[in-house]
């Protein structure tokens, strides 16, 4: 997906978040299945495999379910993952300036938070606990009803942060655009990988986020690497702030 992603289109992407989402029920699927579980044609489906360098759908199912049987023959150590996934987290995280984004939350009279999914609101609520103890206070935005009656009342002065895995969130997409329109700076927080939201939005911080495997019949992915995005994001802003502050304290015009 991420070798030929320039050339999928949103349909496409729509089809293959589903496809991953429900690995062990697509590896055995027809095309005329998922096609329909999809709301796609048939036709739509064969393009969208010979798009990612398979011959066809059949070639790509087999691929599929032998993805599936080298995860089940492999367990992954999860402690050795769990380190690679924070330190794949800060690799990431060292290459970003991080400067004009501290500007931003410094400065912004209200920061916004929207967060996809339970594990990322888990993450948001942990961002605005911290930055509330550097007096920066953070509205979270419950839902998208919400983010949408706000569009109106936030401001060039305001700063938006979304937390998202995929990153492809096309139900705000169209706020995420209006909030661009406006000249509102946005701040996306993904997991690594070429997403319309980071396209999207004014500054991309990345996070690695591993699936652990299948176990017990629920699919196990891991978040620490974007806790640790977030506690890099909060000592990087702390260091900043403070040093804000001495430098305002010394000035004589203060």
């Amino acid at each position: 997906m991420n070798k030929h992603y320039d050339k999928l289109t949103e349909n496409d992407l729509d089809v293959l978040q589903y496809v991953l989402n429900h690995i062990d029920a697509c590896s055995n699927m027809s095309i005329l299945e998922l096609a329909k579980v999809c709301a796609m044609s048939k036709s739509s489906i064969l393009r969208m495999t010979q798009k990612l360098g398979f011959s066809g759908y059949s070639e790509f199912k087999y691929s599929l379910k032998n993805e599936q049987q080298t995860i089940e023959r492999h367990h992954p150590n999860l402690f050795e993952v769990q380190i690679e996934e924070v330190e794949m987290t800060r690799k990431l995280f060292k290459n970003i300036q991080m400067e004009s984004i501290y500007q931003h939350i410094y400065h912004a009279e209200t920061i916004y938070g929207y967060a996809t999914g339970w594990g990322q609101k888990n993450a948001l609520e942990e961002l605005s606990r911290n930055l509330t103890a550097c007096d920066k206070k953070m509205f979270i935005i419950p839902a998208e009803r919400e983010f949408d009656i706000l569009l109106s009342r936030i401001k060039e002065k305001d700063l938006v942060i979304i937390i998202s895995l995929s990153g492809d969130v096309n139900n705000i997409m169209n706020s995420v655009r209006q909030l661009s329109f406006q000249g509102v700076p946005t701040l996306s927080i993904t997991s690594f990988k070429n997403n319309k939201l980071a396209e999207l939005s004014t500054y991309n911080v990345y996070y690695e986020s591993t699936k652990l495997g299948k176990y017990f019949g629920f699919e196990h992915r891991s978040f620490i690497g974007l806790f640790s995005i977030l506690d890099l994001i909060y000592r990087g802003y702390l260091n900043f702030a403070l040093e804000e502050e001495r430098n305002r304290s010394d000035d004589p015009a203060e």
